[in-house]
């Protein structure tokens, strides 16, 4: 019984280390991801209209690569050993949530400033919206 249980067990715990591999690669594919298509865009802005929607999409993208890494960290706390592991993951878990809430926040001001930005542009009437048709002079 106790042979079967050393093997469940090792079953167990060679599974775990996979997904939490898996759930990290798909992180950084998401955050890598992410990171290129923001770069694209916004060089094809040619400097010619504001960023703040790229922005939102990246910090949206990098709350989501982050949240798979949030997701091994947990599934880590199966694997640990010792106090020392656990204070080690109990760390980056708290630097991951800090991380997600300060990109969730600037993901929402970034939202509020532009529809209070757009807001302002209709009371004054002075900047109608941007033609996406329109060629810029740079």
């Amino acid at each position: 019984m106790h042979a079967l249980y050393e093997v469940l067990h090792h079953l167990a715990l060679d599974l775990t280390m996979l997904l939490i591999l898996l759930l990290e690669i798909l992180g950084a594919g998401v955050i890598i991801y992410v990171g290129i298509v923001s770069l694209f865009k916004f060089l094809s802005l040619k400097f010619c209209q504001t960023s703040t929607e790229i922005r939102i999409r990246f910090g949206r993208g990098i709350a989501m690569g982050l949240q798979f890494y949030l997701a091994a960290e947990i599934l880590r706390l199966i694997t640990i050993r010792e106090y020392k592991d656990l204070a080690i993951v109990g760390a980056i878990i708290i630097l991951h949530v800090i991380v997600s809430v300060l990109v969730s926040w600037e993901v929402h001001h970034s939202i509020k400033m532009i529809k209070e930005e757009e807001e302002l542009d209709k009371k004054s009437g002075l900047f109608p919206k941007y033609n996406k048709n329109q060629k810029c002079d740079m």
